[in-house]
């Protein structure tokens, strides 16, 4: 932690260390076959607890649940004990985790805060009525100091505009005493302090999950990210806003690489991806990571329909701390910038001062996309996505540093205005994601739940079919001979094909 007399820099990053030490305590996910319910929305149906009871009475100890992976935590000492039952379909370690916090740290008055909310046009946004009135937001971060006290959070709780908080690191009520970061994203979007500072959306409802331990190694971080987007989805939130990172700096450790990167690989991007399938808005900072070893973005900001945050100073310029793109698969990365050096945000005592990071910059985008969201109800996500990214500064020439530079509210505002009203239900694809390809003894199948499959071989003879009872499944290959085969997915009267290999 880095300090001086004049400004602090504060970005929670939070490293996926996949542990390789055998003697090292590790946790580990027990895949469940089903559901047991009959709850018609797969997502919304809870894990069957007559499951999560089985595995308590064979003395396996239930650190948690998600109900989108229909599975329980575990320790993975326990993985055998678990396998061994009917009701578990597989297990799989979840990992490790190093949280590593650095510091470089109507009528509105923006006072210090000015230029933040000006660099996209927010203020002639505001001026007009757009403020993010009724859109509920929900932040993830390491916890929120002091917002339930300090004045400069008064207008938030006089408008009831905190309408919810959650602690997924002691699965209690939040006790606002712990990290001053998520209170200064808090502050970036949405306050409204008079002559002092505005947020991005001074109108919008805020729901609050603390889901970092910061200063700690953690083991199941990764599932207190997971149940707080679940909890978020289950209580309407229109936008998750994410200033966390998920990466790995030594390979020697089994950590992720750049190459996982893709969009598709890591859990969080999956489950971020699937939120934003149900019609949930969700930004991530890019990190902080431009002028170091690791360089690039980290995940979920390589999702499809994550919106990536980099970070400029006042002038536009990029600053030299934001990560870098592209995605592994080559996609724009960040996709946009928004101011994110030398902020105005409050320090714990509820001071002003300046700080710089990623972590500021995405708070602001998250604020404009509420704004926009407010003033457009029947726009989709896909067609508010379109327009903020054809309102960017360098919109037709997108690069690694900038993305699609910076958004301008006042412009993005007259792009939708011009978009028509679409059928949702039209925009919907069929979700199909196969890995690991090429396969061995199983492989993992994401798509729809519900979904009918056959597995063919070229010679296009069915060499295996059924359904798809959960959103992430399991298929035995251990039996079947090296080559390639199709897999096919049905669901609805819509279809889609994947080509797996098998090499053994």
């Amino acid at each position: 932690m880095n300090l001086n007399n004049y400004w602090k820099t504060s970005l929670i990053a939070c490293l996926l260390l996949a542990s390789i030490q055998t003697h090292a305590q590790t946790t580990a996910w027990a895949y469940f076959t089903d559901k047991c319910s009959n709850e018609t929305d797969y997502f919304k149906a809870d894990v069957c607890l007559d499951y999560v009871q089985l595995l308590k009475q064979n003395n396996i100890e239930v650190l948690g649940q998600s109900k989108w992976l229909n599975a329980a935590c575990i320790h993975a000492s326990d993985r055998a004990k678990a396998e061994s039952l009917a009701c578990v379909a597989r297990t799989e370690l979840l990992g490790k985790y190093h949280v590593a916090q650095e510091q470089t740290n109507e009528e509105f008055s923006y006072g210090q805060g000015d230029r933040q909310i000006e660099l996209m046009g927010l203020d002639l946004y505001h001026q007009k009525g757009y403020t993010g009135k009724g859109v509920k937001l929900a932040l993830f971060d390491a916890g929120f100091y002091k917002v339930d006290s300090l004045p400069i959070f008064d207008s938030l709780w006089a408008n009831n505009q905190i309408i919810a908080s959650r602690d997924f690191v002691t699965n209690d009520t939040l006790t606002w005493r712990e990290s001053t970061h998520g209170m200064q994203v808090l502050a970036l979007a949405g306050i409204n302090y008079p002559d002092s500072m505005v947020g991005a959306a001074p109108g919008a409802l805020f729901v609050l999950a603390r889901t970092e331990d910061a200063p700690t190694e953690k083991h199941i971080e990764e599932l207190n990210w997971l149940r707080a987007m679940e909890w978020a989805d289950s209580i309407g939130v229109d936008i998750i806003h994410s200033s966390l990172g998920y990466s790995e700096f030594d390979s020697l450790e089994g950590d992720y690489t750049y190459f996982d990167m893709d969009g598709k690989s890591t859990l969080i991007t999956i489950a971020a991806e699937n939120a934003a399938a149900r019609g949930i808005f969700v930004t991530n900072s890019a990190g902080n990571s431009g002028n170091k070893p690791w360089y690039y973005i980290t995940a979920p900001c390589d999702g499809k329909n994550v919106l990536c945050v980099g970070a400029v100073d006042s002038f536009g310029t990029i600053a030299g701390f934001s990560s870098r793109g592209p995605s592994a698969d080559g996609r724009i990365k960040p996709d946009l910038c928004g101011m994110g050096s030398k902020n105005t945000v409050p320090n714990g005592e509820g001071i002003l001062m300046r700080g710089s990071g990623t972590s500021f910059s995405g708070p602001l985008v998250a604020g404009l996309v509420a704004c926009l969201k407010g003033a457009h109800p029947t726009k989709s996500n896909a067609q508010v996505t379109e327009a903020i990214l054809r309102s960017c500064d360098r919109y037709f020439t997108p690069d690694i540093a900038y993305g699609h530079g910076i958004p301008n509210a006042m412009k993005a505002d007259s792009i939708l205005n011009k978009m028509p009203t679409l059928n949702l239900h039209q925009l919907e694809e069929l979700e199909l994601v196969v890995y690991p390809n090429p396969a061995a003894n199983y492989v993992k199948v994401r798509c729809l739940p519900g979904a009918t499959y056959q597995l063919t071989n070229l010679h296009g003879q069915v060499v295996e079919k059924g359904k798809m009872d959960n959103w992430i499944n399991f298929l035995e290959t251990k039996h079947l001979i090296n080559g390639t085969y199709f897999l096919q997915i049905v669901l609805d009267n819509k279809t889609t094909t994947e080509q797996l290999v098998i090499q053994h």
